[in-house]
């Protein structure tokens, strides 16, 4: 279930980029996470060539040091005078073409911006590309290119800008070395399977030798092995919490260093589940801390499970089904029409949150259309619908609302941008005020007192408060 909104830029998960750090170079990066409703100009990257240790340097940069990777070009010339950018110390520095050498090699100057001499070194030419600058949402070109532009009506010359849009990471990609994946097991006994580990290096007939994150061999060092590319996939985007799961719920389960695919085939007391394994035609009780939402990895993208990835799971056992079936009918939370309901939104930037909203009409296959009173379609006009699967709906909670303080780490809501966010109180401020942090977005954000409710979690039809230990 996707909430629309209103756009929050053109970056996007998985788009190529370019960051200029404080010594004034580029550095590749790639967007993990783009800008969300709480840090609107703020984008989380990973940088290619910027490392501390063996991983590659992850975190948060403002928008306006990013831009997409240049155009790029093959076989260019290049003369003396010419404004380069040069690949020098893992990053693009700005400088100027000032001798040519033999061997397709040029001495390019940098200015030292005052603070220290300016400095010289000879870089190949494969090291080389034409600097240009990112100026509205489009690249200028070079004087020589600008040079060359045509004129319109004799002496009006026509400003040329080359139009470039940020590229999208494909489903065919190759995997990075020191990228972190997820290989499945094709092995009889581990099909079903997915394991933790990072790309060491390609090796050709897209196959690639990976690190496992959790195996170990028999002298306890982690295990390297070869995978075909079919059976990676890029690690699955962390979701927010999920306060219980529901009978038939396609879910992976933690056991033997793997993330094992299985459904939900009993909710039992303590926070247990038995979860069935279609591969293996077997039952095993889970506790819900070993459990996660599956995603499918398709065409690029992670999507949650269907009910078509249900159905393909739960032909093995018709006994099963029927168990299933009891079950649900014991725990099935049902939802008339006109009832006032939350809904959750699992859209990247907004895990966590819960919208208000009404119950137009079952759909059947525990779908419902809903309509939510705090966002309106695009135009304004209405009131957004939209279908929800009944597992991320939940009746209103109970008024909330707390008199007392709140204590210095108690889960609570905070009511932001039209809907309520799950956080955790990290500081107790003057003038009833607190420091919130959001887990799924890592940031903090202050709020009053009355901006605040008690965080329930909805478990087995009833609402139970959480305690400073979970979550």
């Amino acid at each position: 279930m996707k909430i629309r909104r209103r756009s929050q830029g053109q970056l996007n998960k998985g788009d190529e980029i370019e960051v200029k750090r404080p010594n004034g170079a580029y550095y590749a990066a790639t967007v993990l996470r783009p800008p969300s409703a709480m840090q609107k100009n703020m984008v989380f990257v990973e940088y290619k060539t910027v490392y501390e240790g063996p991983k590659c340097v992850r975190g948060f940069v403002d928008l306006t040091h990013v831009r997409p990777s240049p155009p790029l070009e093959l076989s260019r010339c290049f003369k003396i005078g010419d404004c380069v950018d040069a690949y020098w110390e893992n990053g693009w520095r700005k400088g100027v073409v000032r001798d040519l050498l033999e061997n397709s090699k040029f001495v390019v100057g940098f200015d030292g911006n005052g603070e220290k001499e300016d400095e010289e070194s000879e870089v190949e030419q494969c090291n080389l590309r034409l600097h240009r600058e990112w100026e509205d949402g489009s690249w200028v070109p070079s004087q020589n290119e600008l040079a060359k532009a045509p004129k319109e009506n004799g002496d009006k010359s026509r400003k040329v800008k080359l139009k470039i849009v940020f590229r999208k990471r494909q489903a065919n990609d190759k995997f990075q070395k020191d990228e972190e994946v997820e290989v499945t097991g094709d092995e009889e006994g581990f099909k079903g399977s997915w394991y933790g580990a990072v790309i060491v290096e390609y090796r050709g007939n897209d196959k690639y030798l990976v690190e496992y994150s959790a195996i170990r061999t028999e002298d306890g060092m982690p295990l390297r092995q070869e995978a075909k590319a079919q059976h990676i996939r890029p690690r699955p985007p962390e979701l927010s919490p999920v306060a219980s799961f529901c009978p038939r719920e396609v879910v992976e389960v933690w056991h033997n260093d793997g993330w094992w695919i299985g459904v939900i085939s009993a909710v039992l007391t303590g926070s247990k589940y038995v979860v069935y394994f279609s591969l293996t035609r077997e039952e095993l009780e889970v506790d819900h801390s070993n459990l996660r939402i599956h995603q499918d990895w398709k065409n690029g993208k992670w999507r949650i499970a269907s009910e078509e990835r249900l159905g393909q799971l739960m032909t093995n056992s018709n006994k099963l089904l029927l168990k299933m079936d009891v079950e649900e009918k014991r725990f099935e939370a049902k939802f008339p029409k006109g009832m006032p309901v939350e809904v959750r939104s699992d859209e990247p930037g907004y895990e966590g949150s819960w919208f208000s909203a009404v119950i137009v009409d079952s759909l059947g296959m525990d779908k419902y259309l809903v309509e939510y009173l705090t966002l309106k379609t695009e135009d304004l006009g209405s009131f957004l619908r939209e279908e929800a699967y009944a597992s991320y709906i939940r009746p209103l909670p109970p008024n909330a609302q707390c008199a007392s303080r709140y204590e210095l780490l108690e889960h609570v809501d905070a009511w932001y941008n039209d809907g309520w966010w799950t956080g955790r109180i990290i500081k107790v401020l003057t003038g009833w005020k607190y420091s919130v942090y959001f887990r799924t977005t890592n940031e903090v954000m202050e709020f009053k007192h009355d901006e605040l409710r008690h965080h329930r979690e909805w478990i087995n039809g009833k609402w139970i408060i959480a305690s400073k230990e979970t979550i």
